[in-house]
């Protein structure tokens, strides 16, 4: 379920540093809309798993949201 997330992992470690590179911010976007996507899928067992899976959902959404604002932010000055 998170392999994209892992495949840029080193990318998230050095976000100050490729904040900037566009293609990189689009790679790390790309994996969390992927997994988020993944996530909406999953059902869950029980009501605390729906519940998780939400959560995880709407934190992976506001993550990709958050780091197009950095590299807008940084980008434009």
């Amino acid at each position: 379920m998170y392999e994209a997330l892992e495949a840029c992992a080193a990318d998230f470690n050095n976000l100050p540093q490729i904040i900037t590179d566009a293609s990189k911010v689009e790679t790390i976007r790309s994996a969390l809309d992927a997994t988020a996507r993944r996530i909406a899928e999953d059902t869950g067992e029980t009501e605390v798993d729906r519940d998780s899976l939400a959560k995880l959902y709407r934190g992976l959404l506001a993550a990709s949201r958050i780091v197009a604002q950095l590299h807008e932010k940084r980008s434009t000055g």
